[in-house]
């Protein structure tokens, strides 16, 4: 059986982008976007999540939807074993326990040695300081190649004053477009100090990148404007996505995964509000949209609402502002 031409590949790649709307944005992105998705479906991939029992079901049906395979085992005697069979690793703090802790370390530490990407959702550490010291050893220790959370988690993460509602964000910690640069550049400098993609969710989700940022390679920025108030209706939405993050980091880098992950999330939201009467066939709805989605390239790319920004590092002097760089029709910058 011949070999696929990489060259070839590549230009079939860019070429599909193009004809999906994409060309506004960087060939090498929009390529990996598309090629991701495929490679999701065509791998299947094993995604081990330790997570928690109320979102625990719909997490490991989302990914399944767009085409992985997923593993929920969290008992502390197999957690390693099983993190060395998966592709990638999501642990998700919600409604934790002493027996989830312990797992969530050793398989992050697992994770670690193999290694192979691990996704940290957040999840309540803006509320509960045992939360908030735990998350804070697992990055220290396990080094996850994503952290997830919303503004108020993000914040409490970094150090900052957080003002959450349990574990929703609160009001006071909301990203206006007039704070939007400040926020980038608050996070992708933790970003950078920790090694690892940040991926802040809301009513806009950021994804930011400052992993090897220095004088000659800028700090990025996604902004996604996908989404819809229905995502709200339900529980266990924020967990979904953390478990979609994981599943396409097992088949690309980690800051393509984030935006893949927010706009899968984001457009499935909006077509399964469409249909929806209320919590309950939202619920349903959703499942179907994200299986139907993933075969729906030319739906997924028109659908998107994405902004590029970069901001260049100065060593010794303030940083530049950011500048957008790359846009898909309907972001509103």
């Amino acid at each position: 059986m011949t070999s696929p031409n990489p060259a070839q590949t590549n230009l079939e790649l860019q070429a599909k982008a193009e004809a999906c709307g994409l060309s506004a944005l960087p060939r090498e992105l929009s390529s990996g976007l598309l090629a991701a998705r495929a490679s999701l479906k065509e791998k299947r991939p094993l995604i081990h999540c330790i997570t928690n029992p109320i979102s625990i079901n719909d997490c490991a049906n989302a990914i399944l939807a767009v085409g992985g395979r997923p593993i929920m085992a969290e008992h502390p005697l197999e957690a390693e074993a099983i993190t060395e069979t998966a592709q990638a690793l999501s642990l998700n703090l919600g409604n934790i326990t002493d027996a989830r802790m312990e797992s969530m370390r050793l398989s992050g530490k697992q994770a670690r040695s193999l290694p192979i990407p691990a996704v940290l959702d957040a999840v309540g550490v803006a509320c509960s300081p045992l939360r908030l010291k735990y998350a804070r050893s697992l990055i220290r220790e396990c080094q996850p190649s994503i952290v997830k959370g919303n503004i108020s988690e993000l914040l409490a993460l970094c150090g900052a004053e957080a003002h959450p509602i349990g574990i929703d964000a609160g009001k006071q910690d909301a990203v206006s477009p007039e704070t939007r640069g400040a926020a980038l550049s608050f996070f992708s400098a933790f970003s950078r100090e920790q090694g690892c993609v940040i991926f802040c969710t809301g009513r806009e989700d950021f994804i930011l990148d400052g992993t090897g940022a220095n004088e000659k390679r800028p700090y990025r920025a996604a902004v996604l404007q996908n989404g819809c108030e229905a995502l709200s209706w339900i529980t266990g939405t924020g967990c979904m996505a953390g478990a979609l993050t994981a599943a396409f980091s097992a088949v690309s880098n980690p800051f393509e995964a984030c935006i893949l992950a927010a706009a899968t999330m984001g457009i499935a939201g909006e077509k399964a509000a469409m249909g929806a009467k209320g919590p309950g066939s939202f619920r349903a709805e959703l499942l179907d949209a994200l299986f139907y989605l993933s075969g729906q390239e030319q739906e997924f790319c028109s659908s998107l609402r994405l902004g590029l920004y970069e901001k260049q590092l100065i060593v010794g002097e303030q940083e530049d502002g950011w500048k957008l760089t790359a846009f898909t029709p309907g972001f509103r910058p």
